[in-house]
């Protein structure tokens, strides 16, 4: 009896420590004294049911309990707040409930352990959901409507705003935009990927075109920048426009990591 209580004890703790530990994800946020909200709630669960409480009673419990947890592990400036961050808590808690539902439901009564190896899979993959959605989140932040224009052609894309990319030009001192080889297909259709990847597209066709040094971002040591006429940048309430600007040609394959298909300067906006 004693072991049981000691297992439902440690499985209630890891359970919420999950919840609140996913909340804190879902809103960028770094929960507070978590696992003395965790240790708390699991002891209070334990203890609960030796009492012989009515069912309205049980349930006042339980929302005193989440209310208490959410008030210790977060902090709020206002009541909305408060409501945002408890119901993301409940509705996470209602995941991990309905998860061992479907499985007592399928299979039957089953051991604490295996309770707790069934939440640790639910903690698992609704952390790399909530990752996902906030590195999607963050792409969104980021991207901004581009339209090159040059020689009497114009391009629309998105491109994404990376703080990383801070490479400047050593010969006209401005910052590149990178661009990978399906924009600069674009630019000019009679281009060559082959002949580009290996550097020998004809220079003279190109707008200030010569190569530069790279250590970072793109892969080998060189890589072909450019001037087109003009670029202009909008969205997120910023709207920007740059003559002359230079662009660089990379085989780096960001657009697999940002599914944009180029890379604003950190310090363009």
């Amino acid at each position: 009896m004693i072991i049981e209580i000691e297992v439902s004890l440690f499985i209630n703790l890891a359970i919420n420590f999950f919840i609140l530990y996913l909340t804190a994800l879902f809103f960028k946020e770094k929960a507070k004294l978590i696992w003395l909200s965790s240790l708390l709630g699991s002891v209070i669960a334990v203890i609960l049911p030796l009492f012989a409480l009515p069912s309205y009673a049980r349930l006042l419990s339980q929302v005193f309990v989440s209310v208490l947890l959410v008030s210790i592990s977060f902090s709020f400036s206002s009541f909305k707040r408060f409501l945002q961050i408890y119901w993301v808590f409940l509705g996470l808690s209602f995941l991990f409930g309905g998860g061992c539902y479907a499985i007592f439901s399928t299979f039957g009564q089953l051991p604490l352990l295996v309770v707790l190896v069934v939440c640790v899979v639910i903690f698992f993959i609704t952390k790399s959901v909530l990752k996902m959605r906030l590195r999607l989140k963050h792409i969104e932040d980021f991207s901004f409507n581009v339209k090159i224009y040059d020689k009497g052609k114009v391009v629309e894309e998105e491109g994404f705003l990376d703080s990383g990319n801070l490479l400047y030009d050593p010969v006209s001192k401005k910052p590149v935009v990178l661009i990978n080889f399906d924009l600069f297909k674009k630019l000019y259709e009679n281009t060559n990927y082959l002949s580009a990847f290996l550097k020998k597209t004809d220079l003279k066709e190109l707008p200030n075109a010569h190569y530069i040094k790279l250590n970072t971002i793109a892969s080998g040591t060189q890589i072909l920048v450019f001037s087109v006429g003009k670029v202009d940048i909008s969205g997120n309430g910023v709207t920007r426009e740059y003559k002359n600007m230079m662009l660089g040609l990379t085989f780096s394959g960001f657009e697999r990591s940002f599914g944009k298909n180029i890379l604003l300067h950190g310090e363009m906006i």
